[in-house]
């Protein structure tokens, strides 16, 4: 779970390296804004603002690029229009609020054609594909970069179309068709090169690593970082090194080599501290917490963690997210439940608000997208006769009412969608909740006031080895209500449903229990990866396990025990033998958690059984439908 949160906090912001830093000059441009009269130069001066906050503060430069919108209009100022439109869309871009990048470039597109700067339509296509690409529409994408090159080619701006060859590249990577997006990743380091923009170089090579790791190719990725990071030594450029040695840090970091991974984070850390850039810093901070938390340092994981997450809190709430579900795993794993329940409740809040935001975008977004005049086909048949242009736009007024009718209908049904899966969701909750209290009160209620007893008769008690006996059970008590407060924490928490988790705590559980017995333990759960579990199968069959393996432990006095588990045409079985005394099932009494064992068999549509007999040992199996 850390891997992946930190691989998308780390992806998301390399494209904010070149994002201009605010300065000193902020002070000296707002006090001439206050003194400005409404007019042009006044509209380019809050566009200049706002460019100085896109970085560090977007909502705000958003804020300032509407006021130059506002003013534009008021003076039929087209230019100011187009280019403060383009600006708005950036913003969001930053805020990762890609629905309203694409309304506002349709915004910027219009304005822009009327202006007639070709340079100016390159890059709003341009961004609009980066848009449609960040929504995983690719064949949007791909329609839109082809119209900005048909603009960048008009006006032979080859850093326009090298840009364009970056977004395309990055399509057919996302796609996993590599070879692809390696040649135009070719084609647009050719293009930066005859431009001698060697900053961008620098960035495409870092792009040849990131598809090369993709690939599964750890050593071509590893050269790519490493000429990523000679040109940026080079050229000193310190915004994008930061980003190079965080793309070797994780590569390595999979590899397992996490000393030298800890050496190329803490140079991506230096000069993210240069630039004092949050996002940078936040991001490293993020991945150094994934390098100790692999390596089992979990108290050096959290702490980074921490640090990620106060520099995170700025305007992006998927990077907070993401920060605060790898400090919920890392608190869970150092016993320390009550900071991992406090992030892990904040990252599911998080994720809930994420949702909503882009439901919201969703609709606005096709909204709008409705309400422009201006068709983006429209530009690809300027140059025909004027019978064709009415046919073409004949033809654009039927599927605007076809996609109109569409669109209603697909508003109706999702509103519909949403208001059952909310019952749902409700419903859920509600079966989670009484589940929960359920076990609180069936596994921790009954210790918790024994143990409330037991310190009374302490406190009573004038016998000192009385009093010890007394306290010694207090302790074995809370040390078996803290076990089971850890498996219902673990039963429930998001994120633990793989199989793998089940086998993994059921073999540290039996090690634990025979090791204090010196008992001979045997075990096979090979078997288990091959299961598809629900929460409720999950726990039902580790009580299952536990309660068996804790009888035999307690009870037999065997020396040995064996554990094994098997899957055979779609029937599963688990078995816990010993080699103890046994006992007469005729003649026992009711407990053992042999009532209990049987009724969560019954939940599971499973079957129990009991093999026993007097000095012969004890078998339990539980036999399962998959």
């Amino acid at each position: 779970m850390i891997k992946n949160s930190c691989l998308v906090v780390l992806l998301f912001f390399i494209p904010l390296l070149f994002a201009k830093a605010q300065d000193a000059s902020t002070d000296s441009l707002l006090a001439e804004l206050s003194k400005a009269k409404d007019d042009t130069n006044k509209v380019d001066l809050l566009r200049i603002i706002g460019r100085e906050y896109i970085n560090q503060e977007p909502r705000k430069s958003i804020v300032y690029f509407r006021q130059a919108v506002a003013l534009s209009y008021k003076l039929n100022y087209v230019k100011g229009l187009a280019r403060n439109y383009i600006n708005i869309g950036t913003g969001y871009s930053f805020l990762s609020r890609m629905d309203s990048v694409i309304v506002y470039a349709d915004s910027a597109i219009k304005y822009s054609k009327i202006d007639g700067d070709p340079d100016r339509l390159a890059l709003v296509y341009l961004n609009k594909g980066d848009g449609y690409r960040n929504l995983g529409n690719f064949k949007q994408a791909l329609l839109y970069c082809d119209t900005a090159s048909m603009y960048a080619a008009k006006t032979g701006n080859i850093d326009r179309l090298a840009r364009i060859y970056d977004i395309i590249s990055d399509v057919y990577s996302v796609q996993k068709q590599y070879h692809t997006a390696i040649g135009f990743q070719a084609k647009a380091l050719q293009m930066y090169k005859k431009d001698g923009n060697q900053v961008m170089e620098g960035q495409v090579y870092d792009d040849f690593g990131m598809i090369y790791q993709k690939m599964g190719k750890p050593d071509s990725a590893l050269y790519y970082y490493k000429m990523a990071v000679a040109i940026g030594e080079h050229l000193k450029d310190d915004k994008n090194l930061s980003g190079y040695y965080c793309s070797m840090a994780y590569l390595l970091s999979e590899k397992g080599k996490y000393r030298e991974a800890e050496v190329y984070v803490n140079k991506a850390l230096q000069y993210a501290s240069s630039q004092e850039n949050e996002n940078q810093l936040a991001a490293v901070h993020s991945l150094l917490g994934e390098i100790y938390f692999k390596q089992e340092k979990f108290a050096e994981a959290a702490k980074a963690g921490e640090i990620a997450y106060s520099y995170s809190l700025g305007e992006v709430i998927s990077q907070q997210q993401a920060i605060a579900a790898s400090l919920a795993e890392a608190y869970n794993m150092l016993g320390d439940f009550k900071s991992a329940f406090k992030y892990s409740t904040i990252s599911s809040s998080l994720k809930d608000s994420i949702t909503k935001e882009k439901y919201s975008e969703e609709v606005a977004g096709l909204q709008s997208s409705f309400e422009v005049k201006e068709k983006d086909k429209e530009i690809l048949f300027l140059a025909k006769d004027k019978e064709l242009q009415q046919q073409k736009l004949s033809r654009q007024r039927l599927l605007f009412a076809g996609a109109t009718v569409l669109l209603l209908l697909a508003l109706t049904g999702i509103g519909l969608l949403l208001s059952r899966n909310k019952l749902k969701q409700r419903m859920k909750e509600l079966e989670l909740r009484n589940q929960i209290a359920a076990d609180l009160h069936d596994e921790v209620g009954s210790s918790l006031s024994s143990i409330h007893m037991l310190s009374q008769m302490a406190n009573t008690s004038t016998d000192n080895n009385n009093q010890k006996n007394i306290l010694d059970k207090v302790s074995t008590n809370a040390k078996e209500t803290m076990e089971r407060m850890s498996d219902i924490v673990w039963m429930i928490k998001p994120g633990e449903t793989e199989v793998g988790n089940l086998s993994a705590r059921m073999e540290r559980f039996a090690h634990e229990i025979c090791s204090g017995k010196n008992i001979v333990l045997q075990m096979r759960l090979d078997e288990l990866e091959k299961l598809k579990l629900s929460m409720d199968q999950r726990k039902n069959i580790y009580l299952i396990f536990k309660e068996a393996l804790n009888n035999a432990v307690k009870y037999s006095g065997t020396n040995k025990i064996d554990i094994m588990a098997s899957v055979q045409n779609k029937k599963f079985e688990l078995s816990v033998k010993d080699y103890g005394s046994g006992f007469d099932l005729l003649k026992i009494g009711r407990g053992n958690g042999l009532d209990n064992m049987n009724k969560r068999a019954v939940e599971l549509n499973g079957k129990l059984s009991i093999i026993t007999n007097a000095d012969d040992g004890t078998e339990i199996k539980l036999h399962l439908s998959v």
